[in-house]
Order: structure tokens, then C-alpha cells, then sequence
């Protein structure tokens, strides 16, 4: 399916990747040797209204559910609009997201995003910058949500390593899943060769003092398996103590990275 929206593309040898500034500031893909390491669903993408399957979304200013004062729907409001390309190269891209009245509303504070896309051989850093642009304390609880390609018959085979008290092959595929772990920094992904699809080694890298958590979630189905690193719990942004909190003129990096081996 064609896509709607302009899609950036930056490569580095045998990796590529594509964002999507209209589309939330989305990642919509990244391959190595041709082979497609992230799920997209394009019919998804290609609707403003449906939201978004695959890809890397932009979870700001918090991952997960919200319940409190500010007017936020489940992951943010960053997903949802129209981000500005502030630099791009042969193998990188930046974009720019700035408060205005319209999250104001929703989000009473001050900021500057610069959300940045490399890639090397094998591998892509993907690094959010917040910037506290106002007089105020700012709150996130800002996460990540990579969608990995996997055929959705091929589930049960898939093994993830790394993950304090998670069994892959413990987990009933046949049902929807989603379950919070402790992030212990390096997680481990292999998918396995089948008669159609070469076997994909990734390997996700974050501070387990900054993304505290890895939630991975499924869908019956949907030929893809989320492995996320978020920085806080459901329902954090709630609550001033879990919250992380950026001082006025004060920047904060959330950087992420994602390696793949391909055969």
C-alpha cells in the first residue's frame, strides 16, 4: 500500500530507516539487509483517525494510561501531531516538536523535543531530548514503543532473553498480552528462520535507571511482538514522587538503540 505521508529516508550501508514527521513523528521503519526488523500496519498509517500499529511511536509526555488534571489521552499527545524536520543527513534525521496552545491545553508546560534517528551498520540510535523552555517544573514519564515484525503463527517460537521473570515460551500466543517487567538494560530478541523469512537477532539497548521498565504487549493476529522501554509505570504522570521532573532551562536525553543481525 502507498503511503499518504511523507516518509524521510536516512541509510548507512546495509541499514536503512524512514520517519514520517506528519505522522506523529513516527519511525516507520528500519531494515537491515533488506529485511524488515519493525511491524506496520499501512492502512493504520495511512488514516489520521485509526491509531497507529507498528512502527516507533512517540509515547510524550507519558507512556501508558493517565487519570490525572491534564487533559491526556492513553500515550500522549506527541503521536498524534505534526513535527518539524530540524536537520537531516545521509544517515540521520532530526525532529522538532514545541509547545503551543494547543498542548497547553492539554499540558500546561513548556517544552522543546528534538527526537533524533541514526543509523550505522546494524543498528539505530534513537534519542529523544527534552527541553524545560519554561518557568515551571516539567513532568514525563516518557516511553518508547517498537513493534518487531514477527508472523503471528511463528510467536511461540520467538525467544527473548534478559527479561527478569518473563518466559517467552511460557506465554499462551493464542491470547492478547501485555505484561510490565523490570528493564535490566540489554534485551535480547530472536526470531527464527522460516521458509519465508531469514532469522533476525536484535538486540535492545537502554539505561535501566532512566527506562526503569520493559513492557511487551501482542495482539492475536497482528504479526507483531512489542518489546517496550518505558521510563515509568501506568499512571506515573499522576503521581508527583514517580514522575521524572526536568527543571526550568534544563534538558534531558532518552537515548534507546536497536541492533539487528540478519541469517
Amino acid at each position: 500500500m502507498q503511503s499518504k505521508f511523507e516518509e524521510l529516508t536516512i541509510s548507512s550501508g546495509n541499514t536503512q530507516a524512514k520517519v514520517a514527521p506528519e505522522r506523529g513523528g513516527l519511525l516507520t521503519s528500519f531494515s537491515v539487509k533488506n529485511v524488515d526488523i519493525l511491524y506496520l500496519d499501512r492502512e493504520t498509517f495511512n488514516i489520521p483517525e485509526k491509531s497507529i500499529r507498528g512502527g516507533i511511536p512517540v509515547l510524550f509526555p507519558q507512556a501508558g494510561l493517565y487519570s490525572g488534571p491534564y487533559n491526556l489521552k492513553h500515550h500522549g499527545f506527541a503521536k498524534l501531531k505534526t513535527w518539524n524536520l530540524i536537520e537531516r543527513t545521509s544517515d540521520s534525521v532530526t525532529l522538532g516538536l514545541s509547545s503551543d496552545e494547543s498542548t497547553k491545553s492539554d499540558y500546561p508546560f513548556d517544552f522543546k523535543l528534538d527526537l533524533k534517528a541514526k543509523v550505522g551498520e546494524g543498528k539505530l540510535d534513537y534519542i529523544m531530548t527534552v527541553e524545560n523552555t519554561g518557568k515551571a517544573p516539567l513532568p514525563t514519564t516518557y516511553g518508547t514503543h517498537p513493534y518487531f515484525e514477527v508472523s503471528d503463527p511463528e510467536k511461540a517460537k520467538v525467544i527473548i532473553e534478559n527479561i527478569e521473570n518473563f518466559n517467552c515460551q511460557g506465554v499462551d500466543w493464542t491470547k492478547d498480552y501485555g505484561v510490565k517487567f523490570l528493564n535490566t538494560g540489554k534485551i535480547r530478541i530472536l526470531i527464527p528462520k522460516t521458509n519465508m523469512t531469514l532469522q533476525k537477532e536484535i538486540l535492545i539497548e537502554s539505561d535501566p535507571n532512566l527506562f526503569q521498565l520493559i513492557y511487551v504487549w501482542h495482539e492475536v493476529g497482528k504479526n507483531f511482538i512489542c518489546v517496550e522501554p518505558w521510563t515509568r509505570n501506568d499512571y506515573a504522570l499522576n503521581d508527583a514522587k514517580q514522575c521524572i521532573w526536568i527543571k526550568p532551562e534544563e534538558t534531558m536525553e532518552f537515548p534507546i538503540s536497536i541492533s539487528a543481525k540478519i541469517g
